[in-house]
């Protein structure tokens, strides 16, 4: 019973590191962010982003602006990590107004994986949400996109076609 507990334990491990491809491609040009994500059968898309002004754990966040967040993070510490988080201005999941949420799956594609301020961090990114439970029964978040970031900015615009509002985040 011992033998097999251990191999389930591996088989799980190693199917989870498995769903999670991550590619440094040095010459990746991304110019902006565009990431698409299908929530409950409605698609919407971010294009802003920050960091979490650390660069020995240098955490990317790409989301929208509003009352209600679903935020995409892209952990840059070794190895790189992604997760989501939902933002609402009420507490919803489970009297708290934020809930991470683990990925089924994701593919990432990274310029690199240090970076210091002002630098550059660009890649493609998609991938498959966990399934989140909540009132009406369970559903997944699927997300497909590009993103570009500079360290220690704030980069904001509300439609595609709009330039971006570059702000210090230091």
């Amino acid at each position: 019973m011992k033998k097999i507990l251990q191999l389930l334990i591996l088989v799980t491990f190693s199917f989870n590191v498995l769903s999670q491809n991550i590619i440094i491609e040095p010459d990746i040009k991304i110019d902006s962010t565009t990431l698409k994500i299908n929530k409950l059968g409605y698609e919407y898309y971010a294009y802003n982003s920050y960091d979490n002004k650390k660069i020995d754990s240098l955490t990317i966040v790409i989301g929208t602006i509003g009352t209600s967040v679903t935020a995409l993070k892209i952990n840059l510490t070794e190895p790189p990590e992604v997760y989501i988080t939902l933002w609402s201005d009420y507490p919803e999941y489970d009297d708290k107004n934020a809930l991470d949420v683990k990925l089924e799956y994701y593919d990432l594609t990274l310029n690199d994986t240090t970076f210091n301020k002002d630098d550059r961090v660009m890649g493609r990114i998609k991938g498959k949400s966990e399934p989140i439970k909540n009132n009406l029964g369970e559903y997944q978040l699927e997300f497909d996109g590009e993103f570009s970031h500079i360290v220690g900015k704030l980069l904001i615009k509300r439609k595609a076609n709009q330039k971006y509002r570059i702000l210090d985040n230091y």
